[in-house]
C-alpha cells in the first residue's frame, strides 16, 4: 500500500507530497526524516487511524534550530494572511464609501431596496440609501405581500421575507410602484 505525506522544506517554506512505496518505507524515512524537513501529515486518505499513529510515533521530533524555523516560517505566513485581510478591508471600505456617495447623489425618484419580515416590518434594504419608505411605499409593499401570501396560503404558508424594488416618489408612466420583488415562504403559524 502506498502512503503519502505531506511535507515541507524549512529553508524554502514549500510544502509538497512525498510518496512511498509502503507503510514500512514510511517509517524508515519518518525515523530518519532529513534535517529541516517538517512533515505536515499524512496526504493519503485511505490511511487507518492504526496506521497515522504509527507513522507519527516514528517521526524524528524537531531539533532546536527546526523549531526556530517553523516559528520563522508561521510568523511568514501569519504576517502575509494579515496583510491579505487589511488590504481586503481596505477595498471594502473604500467600495462602501464609494456607494455610500453614489447614494448620497443618486436619482431621489428611483426605486428603493425595500426588505419586508413576516412581523410585518418594512424598512429600506440598503441602509446607506437616506430616503425613507414613504406612506405610498408601505401601502403597495403590503399590497404586494397580501397577494403572495394568498398564492401560498393552500400550503399552510406565509410570506416570511421578501426583498423589493419600490419606487418611493412620482411613479413613472406606465410603470407599478413596486419594480420588482421577491420572497420566501415559511409555514404560517396556526391559531390554537
Amino acid at each position: 500500500m502506498k502512503l503519502e505525506l505531506q511535507v515541507r522544506d524549512l529553508q524554502t517554506g514549500v510544502a509538497a507530497p512525498k510518496t512511498f512505496e509502503s507503510v514500512a518505507d514510511a517509517k524508515a524515512w519518518l525515523q530518519a526524516r532529513p534535517k529541516f524537513t517538517e512533515v505536515l501529515g499524512i496526504a493519503s486518505h485511505h490511511v487507518s487511524s492504526d496506521v497515522s499513529q504509527e507513522c507519527r510515533a516514528c517521526l524524528r521530533p524537531l531539533d532546536d534550530d527546526e523549531h526556530a524555523l517553523v516559528r520563522k516560517l508561521n510568523e511568514a505566513v501569519e504576517a502575509e494572511a494579515s496583510a491579505r485581510a487589511a488590504y481586503r478591508a481596505k477595498k471594502e471600505e473604500e467600495a462602501a464609501a464609494k456607494h455610500r456617495d453614489e447614494m448620497a447623489t443618486a436619482d431621489p425618484n428611483r426605486p428603493m431596496e425595500v426588505r419586508y419580515t413576516f412581523r410585518g416590518d418594512i424598512s429600506p434594504g440598503d441602509g446607506t440609501d437616506p430616503r425613507i419608505v414613504t406612506d405610498e411605499a408601505r401601502a403597495a409593499v403590503r399590497e404586494w405581500i397580501d397577494e403572495r401570501n394568498d398564492w401560498v396560503k393552500s400550503r399552510g404558508q406565509v410570506v416570511g421575507e421578501a426583498k423589493l424594488q419600490v419606487y418611493p416618489g412620482p411613479v413613472p408612466s406606465g410603470k407599478d410602484r413596486v419594480a420588482s420583488g421577491s420572497f420566501i415562504p415559511v409555514t404560517a403559524d396556526t391559531p390554537n
